[in-house]
């Protein structure tokens, strides 16, 4: 099986025997076309259903996927958001947040509100909410911490900081409810 994404790929075999030989071969076939694997995103992991863990897991544009047990005990392919992405994402935040403190909020709230939305519509699915609301938490707390750091005094309380949030409408990001199933042969 070959799930790609532009130059991203990872290729999932049965059998070991066939993943090894395509790993050796794979860097020759590449230099062909000028092309080189990245050594630090190229690897060769046993990822099976039958040997649930999060220990196992590969990344795979900005997400760690790995085998979980369900609710009825069932194996299931499990996603969330890498860790290096979150905190990537978690700074980048940050840093905008800071930056922009001091310009008029109608401004730039407005811009904060898109890359909210811009991040759950991409990493908000069913199994990553924790990341999500990690995120957004995260960003409500720098909000209130910076707003509050524009002046000699404090400019909100929380009760006046939700009224903002209420008014510039960025809401708690809600995961989507839709479930995707892969069937393994």
């Amino acid at each position: 099986m070959l799930i790609r994404y532009a130059d991203d790929f990872v290729c999932a075999f049965q059998y070991a025997n066939d993943a090894e030989r395509f790993y050796r071969v794979l860097p020759k076939r590449l230099k062909k076309f000028k092309l080189d694997t990245a050594p630090e995103k190229t690897s060769l992991l046993r990822f099976s259903r039958f040997y649930p863990s999060r220990k196992r897991q590969f990344f795979f544009l900005g997400f760690a996927f790995y085998w979980g047990i369900d609710v009825k005990g069932k194996p299931r392919l499990r996603r969330r958001t890498a860790s290096k992405k979150q905190q990537a994402s978690l700074s980048e935040f940050y840093h905008f947040i800071k930056a922009k403190r001091s310009q008029k909020l109608a401004i730039w709230l407005p811009q904060l509100k898109r890359k909210l939305t811009g991040f759950r519509n991409y990493f908000g699915l069913p199994d990553n909410s924790r990341s999500v609301s990690k995120l957004y938490n995260y960003v409500l707390h720098s909000l209130y911490k910076w707003l509050n750091r524009r002046s000699g005094r404090r400019s909100y309380n929380w009760s006046n900081f939700k009224k903002m949030l209420e008014y510039f409408q960025i809401q708690k990001l809600q995961v989507s409810k839709r479930v995707i199933h892969v069937d393994w042969y």
